[in-house]
């Protein structure tokens, strides 16, 4: 691994953001709205994922391989990045995009890192386990809110 110093500031940058609006998101929704962890899967689904992103930063740090830093790809687009354009911009869901922002910038990093320094194969190796990892996930947050959609819009508000 060699990334240039402006590659790793930046990329440290954005977890320590990223890490920053996760915890009061966390907070927010076990906290503030008390509710179960259950709940706090499906209902704030960009927390865990962004949690496994950091987690996942910190080990490509350690262990120097360039496939941990593309594994959460799949749901930080789905979940960060798609949600920007599904949610709406009013109340509560403005600090959401906060973090849907932080999570894109972070995978725009991600992205850029592996394409400069030419790590095709991480890249391939880890979007196919990010798909085979989180494409369950996903689903599962999909049908689990769709399912609980009253007691989402009863927490967050009606948009």
């Amino acid at each position: 691994m060699s990334l240039s110093k402006k590659e790793k500031t930046a990329g440290i940058v954005l977890v320590a953001l990223l890490f920053l609006i996760t915890l009061f998101s966390t907070h927010y929704f076990l906290g503030e709205l008390n509710i179960g962890f259950a709940d706090w899967i499906a209902f704030n689904a960009c927390s865990p994922v962004s949690y496994l992103f950091i987690l996942f930063f910190i080990v490509f740090f350690i262990r120097r391989n360039y496939s941990w830093l593309v594994l959460t790809t799949l749901p930080v687009y789905y979940l960060g990045t798609l949600s920007m354009f599904v949610l709406p911009w009013t109340g509560t869901y403005l600090f959401a995009h906060a973090g849907h922002i932080i999570m894109t910038l972070c995978m725009c990093w991600t992205l850029y890192v592996l394409l400069n320094h030419r790590q095709y194969k991480s890249l391939a190796v880890g979007l196919l386990i990010s798909i085979l990892l989180f494409a369950p996930y996903i689903a599962h947050v999909q049908t689990y809110n769709q399912k609980h959609a009253g007691r989402l819009t009863t927490l967050l508000g009606n948009p």
